[in-house]
């Protein structure tokens, strides 16, 4: 089971906290999303911009960085990591991402620096020799065109020898083939045709998608019968796994949440065995508990590290 930025429906993500709590709960391996800073650091961000997830807003002495870039066929605005060193970035502190929705998390507002790739790795570490259990990183290379504009190409900046037992993921083909990592994973915004996964099998050892490739919903919002992704990967010697798995009843189908509040919680742990029960090789959760409750209906089930 891999934690979501960590226990992201419980602290606010990519935190020392949320990565140290989704261990404690029983994760064997959390998600990173990893973006560099102007002097070639990699940071724990899914966002360029940092308005949502820390306090640059009401910090008067970054007012100057902030501007707007182009992104897609669009203009942002807003101030980005990397704009700043690393030294100005641990300035700034985190926040919840949803206030209102995980209030819980947002309770833990301000407690938390953005933390480095070393520090993760070093917190692995000693969760590692706390269970006496060989945990998990999986580390997403993110924005990695937008930042190659900058003078910041990813796959150079990840030069710490301690990252030679890390899973690295990526949407970007051409940022895995620089990386050339021994475990990678293609991230696939639609359900991969079989062949684009036979055009990745040697580049990655597996593919992650979202829970619908897999999972296929009605026209009600019911889940259903499994696709045959999983089948069609594992044909080709691929993992499959999938993304993101959350409690709330908005996120979960429509037989699967229960009453009507939408930020609620519904039966997620029925929706994780429903996964795990298609075959799939580990998936990718906000809630990694109720994940490993969802497991647990399946004797004998391991998920991939």
């Amino acid at each position: 089971m891999i934690a979501h930025r960590g226990a992201s429906g419980h602290r606010p993500e990519h935190t020392l906290g949320a990565y140290e709590l989704a261990y404690r709960l029983g994760a064997d391996s959390v998600e990173l999303d990893v973006v560099a800073t102007k002097d070639g650091v990699l940071v724990c961000r899914h966002d360029l911009e940092l308005s949502r997830t820390t306090d640059v807003a009401s910090r008067p002495e970054f007012a100057h960085l902030k501007r707007s870039i182009e992104v897609g066929d669009g203009v942002e605005t807003g101030w980005f990591v990397h704009d700043f060193t690393l030294a100005e970035l641990r300035e700034l502190t985190t926040r919840e991402r949803w206030p209102r929705k995980r209030a819980g998390s947002a309770a833990h507002n301000g407690r938390w620096p953005i933390p480095t790739l070393a520090e993760v790795i070093a917190l692995r570490n000693a969760e590692s020799q706390r269970t006496g259990t060989r945990l998990g990183i999986h580390v997403e290379l993110k924005s990695p065109g937008r930042l190659r504009k900058e003078g910041l190409w990813l796959p150079e900046l990840v030069e710490n020898p301690e990252t030679d037992d890390l899973t690295w993921m990526s949407f970007s083909t051409r940022a895995l083939e620089d990386l050339a990592a021994s475990r990678s994973y293609k991230i696939f915004d639609e359900a991969p045709t079989g062949k684009d996964l036979s055009k990745i099998v040697d580049l990655a050892v597996g593919v992650a998608v979202r829970r619908n490739a897999v999972l296929p919903l009605d026209v009600a919002g019911r889940v259903g019968e499994p696709s045959k992704l999983v089948a069609k990967a594992h044909k080709r010697g691929l993992d499959v796994l999938v993304w993101t798995h959350r409690a709330e009843n908005q996120y979960l189908p429509s037989n699967l949440r229960i009453g009507a509040a939408p930020h609620g919680h519904g039966d997620a742990a029925g929706e994780a065995a429903l996964l795990l029960a298609s075959g799939i090789d580990g998936l990718i959760s906000d809630f990694p508990e109720i994940a490993v409750l969802g497991r647990q209906r399946l004797p004998g089930m391991a998920l991939a590290r």
